[in-house]
């Protein structure tokens, strides 16, 4: 958020999936590829991690997903959270619900030093409430400090979070963010992608803003985790190997989960294939 000033919701019908598109369904990377230059104006982030919550929604036979943006801001994320799901919708048969947190009235008072208080100025960053919900196709905005406004909206039951942004620079504001994986398993998928914005430079260390959270966050849940996503770039096309984004994305596991351990995907006939072992002449 601090690098970046930036309808009324409402479930649309989910798009069949386009079997001439010749994406690599495999994968969510494979969709990823297929859809990046077709979405240009959604986030590379934002898309991988909501291509990867619609497919692991499929593969479990879920029918919706949420996709969630913590800290909106002026909102130019959530309109690329929006254009996000319109491609997972277009790949595969799951709704994807879109919501932006925010509280609205720009970055709120640090309450702890971890906060980073000599860098980020109070009311810094706010919204157009009215003009942003004029531009908004399908996101829902809930309006309110997090830590007020996540219960509720999780009692509403909404379909599984599968994939989180957290864009509120704030140590306090991501942890009562970060409570979302609290939630009753069935209201999150086994395994959520998330973005992290605000974890690289001067101040962004283990012990001040989304860092600290990440660590305390771990430290006190025993079956829930949340980890970087080692080696995501090496995966990805070659003009994308030194983008920062890969390296801020995340994985909370939630270990507890009825669906765990359900088999995600089999290995393509190539990939077994390629670990058999090779005839003598061959060697």
């Amino acid at each position: 958020m601090i690098r970046r000033l930036t309808r009324r919701f409402g479930r649309r019908p989910v798009a069949p999936p386009d079997a001439s598109a010749g994406a690599d369904r495999t994968s969510t990377t494979g969709c990823y590829v297929w859809a990046r230059d077709r979405w240009p104006r959604s986030r590379p982030a934002y898309l991988w991690g909501v291509l990867h919550a619609a497919r692991l929604a499929s593969a479990l036979g879920l029918a919706s997903v949420s996709a969630v943006e913590f800290g909106v801001a002026g909102g130019n994320g959530l309109i690329a959270l929006e254009w996000a799901a319109d491609a997972a919708e277009r790949l595969f048969p799951v709704r994807v619900d879109v919501f932006g947190f925010d509280i609205g009235t720009g970055m709120p008072p640090p309450q702890d030093a971890r906060d980073l208080p000599w860098a980020i100025e109070p009311g810094i960053l706010p919204m157009d409430e009215p003009e942003l919900r004029a531009r908004l196709r399908r996101a829902e905005l809930v309006i309110g400090r997090v830590e007020d406004t996540l219960g509720g909206w999780l009692s509403r039951e909404p379909p599984p979070v599968g994939f989180a942004a957290f864009d509120l620079d704030l140590y306090t504001a991501t942890r009562a963010a970060l409570t979302v994986f609290e939630a009753p398993a069935e209201r999150l998928l086994p395994r959520v992608a998330c973005y992290f914005d605000d974890i690289f430079g001067y101040g962004w260390s283990d012990f001040a803003g989304e860092r600290a959270a990440i660590i305390d966050f771990n430290d006190t849940h025993g079956h829930r985790k949340i980890g970087p996503l080692h080696g995501l770039k090496y995966e990805l096309p070659a003009e994308e190997y030194h983008r920062a984004w890969p390296e801020q994305i995340y994985l909370a596991h939630i270990f507890d989960s009825a669906r765990y351990s359900t088999l995600e995907a089999t290995l393509p006939e190539a990939w077994r294939a390629a670990h058999r072992l090779l005839p003598p002449e061959a060697q």
